[in-house]
């Protein structure tokens, strides 16, 4: 004689279905494209340059203050800026979990943020980066 109950099942069978719809919610929700504003700085002052952005996915120009379509990806986002009479100037900005990826670990588990990962949607890039060259004095 079974000791199990017979709405055991269908409720195993539920939240399976659930978790597995939830595994991937980042990939499902969000796009693996985002905007970055990119501002470059000089002794606290907004100055026009051209900068090229680029990472393990593409690359990208443009002039500040300005906007950039990126690819995401779990590489860094390496940001070249030039302007006039300044020397040029590199930076580094490291991509973070979305939020869309933080849920799905917490209910999809590592499989489907892993998959968030795989599908370039699960990180992100700051949208707002303000460079500040340090040779300007």
């Amino acid at each position: 004689m079974s000791t199990h109950s017979p709405l055991k099942r269908p409720l195993v069978a539920v939240v399976l279905a659930v978790t597995a719809l939830l595994s991937g919610c980042a990939s499902l929700l969000e796009e693996d494209t985002q905007e970055v504003n990119v501002r470059f700085m000089c002794a606290e002052k907004h100055l026009v340059a051209t900068c090229d952005l680029k990472n393990d996915k593409g690359r990208w120009r443009l002039s500040t203050p300005g906007k950039a379509s990126v690819i995401n990806d779990t590489s860094q986002l390496e940001i070249s800026c030039k302007a006039p009479f300044i020397p040029s100037f590199t930076v580094s900005v490291m991509p973070m979990p979305s939020m869309g990826m933080l849920g799905n670990l917490l209910f999809g588990g590592v499989v489907g943020a892993a998959v968030d990962v795989y599908n370039n949607s699960g990180m992100k890039y700051p949208e707002n980066i303000d460079i500040s060259n340090p040779n300007c004095k």
